[in-house]
């Protein structure tokens, strides 16, 4: 009796034990989130600070004012949230093998020829993805289902602008992108543009595809190197600029960009 006693004592013991180490997963669990989201709410109001800055600062050299252009149609609508309420956060990504463009189409009725805008509020800034692409026809038709919904989420104003290079000549991603940029152009005038590997799908929409005070990775972690960027000084694969920060970059206006050259082939499968 003496040891079934002990052995029925040592048994709650670990029990207890098992307990508390549980509320104490599910407190830092809690607290881990909350750090989070505070950490997101604090970023954004410091770009949405940032971003307000750049639309009434002007140049005293010019003496002509900054502000971002609203279309004239739109003018009477408020501005859209600086975080937008239909945002979920992380997402576990999936693919169906079978999808086609038809069911993208369809899950996306609001999109006319890969343009979009909120009907409820004027978007923060006009947006204009650039993918450039050739041979991934399937990791395109993944990212479009993904990104479509993703960019509607964030209320954003944007267009996508895929960018085929033909032939088998070696895969040139700079001269693409810059194609793009110039022919975007010559629809809208932009005020960011989203440069974007057509093999990279953002898990977390709360990666807001905005542009900022200064060029802007949005690729701070991917899966295929353990949420870590590729080598030190990495600025691939999905990069935001303005048309300001685009014709400092090249150093004069609408130039090429001049970040890679003929052999720039930065894509990886997913």
């Amino acid at each position: 009796m003496g040891v079934n006693s002990s052995t029925s004592h040592f048994f709650k013991f670990k029990l207890c034990l098992l307990f508390a180490l549980c509320v104490v997963m599910v407190i830092w669990t809690s607290f881990s989130y909350m750090e989070d989201a505070i950490w997101v709410s604090q970023k954004t109001k410091t770009f949405v600070e940032h971003f307000r800055k750049m639309m009434i600062e002007k140049d005293p050299e010019k003496e002509t004012s900054a502000a971002i252009e609203i279309p004239a149609e739109k003018s009477d609508l408020r501005l859209c949230p600086a975080l937008s309420p239909y945002l979920r956060g992380s997402t576990q990504l999936s693919f169906k093998p079978s999808l086609t463009l038809k069911e993208v189409e369809k899950k996306n009725p609001n999109v006319l020829k890969g343009r979009y805008h909120p009907t409820e509020c004027q978007s923060l800034q006009r947006v204009a993805i650039l993918i450039p692409h050739r041979n991934r026809e399937k990791h395109l038709l993944y990212l479009m289902d993904h990104l479509h919904p993703f960019l509607q989420r964030q209320q954003l104003d944007y267009s996508i602008y895929i960018i085929h290079q033909a032939g088998n000549a070696k895969f040139n991603r700079a001269k693409l992108l810059n194609i793009g940029y110039l022919e975007a152009l010559k629809e809208e005038k932009w005020d960011c543009f989203i440069f974007h590997d057509v093999d990279l799908l953002p898990e977390n929409d709360f990666n807001l595809y905005l542009c900022d005070n200064e060029p802007k990775h949005l690729v701070v972690g991917r899966n295929a190197t353990g949420y870590r960027l590729r080598y030190k000084g990495y600025f691939g694969g999905v990069t935001a600029m303005t048309r300001d920060q685009f014709s400092k970059v090249n150093g004069f206006s609408n130039n090429y960009w001049g970040w890679g050259g003929e052999d720039d082939d930065l894509r990886e499968s997913l």
